[in-house]
């Protein structure tokens, strides 16, 4: 453990942009925080959950992943020296989680290459950082538990450091970082964590709702409702850290030449189950609804969990952004009511 004096933070990400390409919340003039190049003219630590979550860097929204050229096949693997600083501890668990799914059963070397190159630097909660967080109830936050490099705790005019990686090690082993005793360390850790632990609510319908879709007790009703409400827009699954939905196409760019490109795609897409035959197992909104929301709370492989609660993490960004409110806290309210 280290400590690290907060006006220094700036010359820290300065320095390892020497070596990597730090992303860092930036302050853009529309008064947006996103994730960016940092940029000490414009780097912030006055922001709260990012908008999108990092999953874009393992799993671009759009890759070539091979293409023909010349009669020849070649793969496209993308390394990465990217530092991501500032992440929260629901985005990471959503990173731990895909990549067990992306590496369960046969490695997707597209994406272990992009995970083995990046720096994540997290930055502790020490609260809610809107209304719709809920970390605590499925056990992916406030802080990470595993999967960083580094984690951050914020306690004022300094930082206290920690680094899970032998990469994470290295990163603080320079003249801005402290020393400081263990012991003293360990207590401020335990105060910070039992306190941002308390400030983020409890949800219990979502255990309700799970111990529910155990046992078989939801109305179709439910559904029917939430089907009718939704506009199929995607957005739900393009800001959920966990989804991994993605189709693959070829395209032609000239004669004897193209590219096969994955792009993201999503299970509330009526062509996303489609067979060949015409025929769509999951041929209405509501059906489609109802499957999104049971492989998050009931269908996830226990793998992929990593000590969590379910295949949620409790980022609240469903919520957050769906036109019609149709996330993860609506549906399981709903559920609890019925």
């Amino acid at each position: 453990m280290k400590v690290l004096a907060r006006k220094d933070l700036p010359d820290v990400l300065k320095n390892w942009s020497d070596s990597y390409d730090v992303f860092a919340p930036s302050m853009k003039e529309t008064g947006d925080v996103i994730f960016d190049r940092f940029d000490a003219d414009t780097f912030t630590l006055e922001y709260g959950k990012p908008s999108l979550p990092q999953k874009s860097e393992f799993l671009p929204q759009s890759e070539v992943i091979f293409e023909l050229k010349k009669g020849e096949y070649r793969e496209v693997m993308a390394g990465s020296g990217k530092m991501l600083f500032g992440m929260r501890a629901c985005d990471v668990m959503g990173m731990r989680q895909a990549g067990s799914f992306m590496k369960r059963d046969v490695t997707d070397p597209y994406y272990k290459s992009k995970e083995e190159g990046i720096l994540k630097v997290v930055m502790a909660c020490s609260g809610p950082q809107n209304e719709t967080c809920f970390c605590t109830t499925v056990g992916s936050g406030p802080f990470a538990e595993a999967g960083f490099d580094l984690q951050f705790y914020d306690l004022g005019d300094e930082f206290l450091v920690e680094a899970e990686s032998e990469r994470g090690k290295q990163l603080i082993a320079d003249g801005f970082f402290g020393e400081i005793d263990a012991a003293e360390a360990g207590t401020k850790i335990e105060e910070f964590k039992v306190h941002a632990s308390k400030a983020i609510k409890e949800v219990p319908a979502l255990k309700e709702a799970m111990e529910r879709l155990r046992d078989g007790s939801v109305s179709e009703k439910v559904w029917d409702y939430f089907g009718r409400k939704c506009i199929v827009c995607g957005g739900c699954a393009f800001v959920c850290p966990t989804c991994t939905c993605f189709t693959v196409s070829d395209f032609q760019t000239q004669p004897g030449e193209g590219l096969r490109v994955r792009s993201w795609d999503a299970c509330l897409f009526g062509g996303f189950t489609r067979e060949a035959s015409g025929h769509n197992p999951r041929g209405t909104q509501a059906l489609r609804l109802k499957r999104r929301h049971e492989h998050k709370l009931l269908y996830y492989n226990e793998t992929d969990v990593l000590e969590g609660l379910c295949g949620c993490v409790g980022c609240g960004r469903c919520s957050d952004y769906c036109p019609v409110h149709i996330g993860t806290l609506e549906v399981v309210k709903a559920i609890a009511e019925d």
